[in-house]
């Protein structure tokens, strides 16, 4: 699949792709908080980091006296499900729903504490989390590098949509902090809309340990007459906890 030059790409590179859900018998996505918000704003893509950045994940570490006195029981709230109505225009099953993004479609999709939809999220995702309180801790993490991916037409993603994980960067910013905004009329090819993926590579703040990447999938569109391009759909795509 061609794909438009975004990001300088330094070194960093996409390690091997990490497993979607398999199923309700598996473990569901972890959950995490890494970015807050999407936004295309005067031909750029704007990503806002979430002020407090951290993955839930069953590595054990040696010495976890430093994390914080986390209570087990408040999973649930961190990722709500079914609370954030669809954003931009449109909110429906098309685009991403189609290709099995979320059961039955971005509107109806579970959504993350920050709006995004949940892939692969739901009632057993949070039964799991429940069930599994003792196995599982939040850890904080820091952003090492932020990847975006132009993934092609929203046409051709119902046929080539990719696994969660990371892909063939185009461009990547390393330790990002905040706001990360990229032009994209900066190129002869960018500004075009379909589908991007923004990935965030986390590391521990508190252990020693690589907690690889989390992903976002976006669905931008080509507004009418002067109204520019937009966000039609956020999906949080995250490996296994």
């Amino acid at each position: 699949m061609k794909r438009r030059t975004f990001l300088q790409l330094t070194g960093l590179g996409a390690a091997g792709g990490l497993a979607g859900c398999l199923g309700s018998n598996s473990p569901p996505p972890r959950k995490s908080s890494v970015v807050s918000d999407f936004e295309v704003s005067d031909g750029s893509l704007v990503v806002d980091l979430a002020d407090q950045t951290w993955v839930m994940s069953r590595y054990e570490a040696a010495d976890q006296s430093s994390l914080s006195g986390f209570d087990p029981q408040s999973l649930a709230a961190l990722s709500p499900v079914g609370v954030a109505s669809a954003k931009g225009k449109g909110g429906g099953g098309g685009g991403r729903g189609a290709t099995g993004r979320g059961t039955g479609g971005y509107a109806s999709a579970p959504r993350t504490v920050h709006g995004h939809a949940w892939y692969h999220g739901g009632d057993y995702a949070d039964d799991w989390y429940e069930n599994n309180a003792g196995k599982v801790s939040r850890f904080p993490v820091g952003v090492a590098a932020l990847g975006i991916a132009y993934l092609g037409s929203t046409a051709a993603m119902r046929d080539d949509a990719p696994d969660a994980g990371p892909v063939p960067w185009d461009r990547e910013i390393q330790d990002p902090s905040g706001t990360a905004e990229y032009d994209m009329s900066d190129g002869s090819q960018l500004g075009r809309d379909g589908w991007y993926r923004v990935g965030a590579h986390i590391v521990g703040d508190d252990v020693n340990h690589d907690f690889r990447w989390e992903c976002y999938d976006l669905e931008v569109t080509d507004g009418i007459g002067d109204a520019g391009y937009s966000i039609e759909e956020e999906w949080k795509v995250s490996p296994r906890i």
